[in-house]
């Protein structure tokens, strides 16, 4: 029973940390990004535009990469530790699940490079994202070694249709997070509720 407790904390705190640090990331962009964004069109759909207009600060006071890449980093780590939180931290199970997220990412940077795929490249971006899967990795892997390293894994098989439909749920999730932070074509003007034409986008 010790131990079935001793995994549950685990199991808690893990999905504390990965949604605080979705939350950050949240926070960072509601501050300080522009509402070139497309989560801002969504708040506007829902009536918490000028709410949040409230929070924003001027995008200055922070330094460059912790506005733009660190997010992203932060954002790949809250999914890797949430996909291995699901599967018990057994890296043999979840990692293709896990991958599956950087072979999507780190792609449409490149993409982006070469002018296919809408946006602008940042190889900082792509360090983040290595950065990220290195971390959740190595927190799986350490969870483990603490606490799941005996569990059995016939045990764990039984329930896989379970863990496979909250790893798909996740997977969504993080997309629709990985796109309302992308950039649009339209500028909502602050306090108006317009959207304006921007000849650039960051």
């Amino acid at each position: 029973m010790k131990s079935v407790n001793y995994r549950s904390c685990f199991k808690i705190g893990t999905i504390v940390l990965a949604f605080t640090c979705v939350l950050m990331c949240g926070l960072m962009y509601i501050s300080f990004r522009p509402d070139t964004l497309k989560m801002f069109h969504w708040f506007k759909v829902f009536g918490l535009l000028d709410y949040l207009e409230e929070l924003q600060h001027n995008p200055a006071r922070v330094p460059t990469w912790m506005l733009y890449n660190l997010p992203d980093g932060i954002w790949l780590f809250a999914y890797s530790i949430l996909i291995g939180c699901f599967w018990n931290f057994k890296i043999r199970d979840c990692w293709m699940f896990i991958l599956v997220m950087p072979f999507i990412c780190i792609p449409h940077e490149f993409l982006q490079g070469l002018g296919i795929m809408h946006g602008t490249y940042d190889p900082s971006d792509v360090l983040a994202y290595l950065l990220a899967i290195i971390a959740g990795f190595t927190y799986v892997y350490a969870v483990n070694l603490m606490a799941f390293k005996d569990v059995d894994r016939v045990e764990r098989r039984r329930t896989s249709t379970g863990k496979l439909a909250l790893t798909l749920f996740c997977f969504v999730l993080f997309v629709l997070l990985a796109i309302g932070s992308d950039d649009t074509v339209g500028r909502i003007s602050a306090g108006t509720g317009e959207v304006n034409a921007v000849e650039e986008l960051r």
